[in-house]
């Protein structure tokens, strides 16, 4: 199996995933993958958005 047929086994696996479980369990999984990346990268929320273009939301 090359690179691309892997990667498309495994978008086709994720996307059964989110299908099939509830949004609360899969977006907190993403959550810590997320902010793993970014302590590993040494950026903060806001940084990441920058690089990314998209507005970050205002915690009040």
């Amino acid at each position: 199996m090359n690179n691309q047929e892997q990667r498309m086994k495994f978008v086709d696996a994720w996307a059964e995933y989110v299908r099939t479980h509830p949004d609360s369990e899969w977006s907190r999984q993403q959550n810590v993958i997320i902010n793993s990346c970014l302590k590993s990268a040494s950026l903060t929320k806001e940084q990441f958005l920058e690089m990314k273009r998209v507005p970050a939301r205002k915690t009040e």
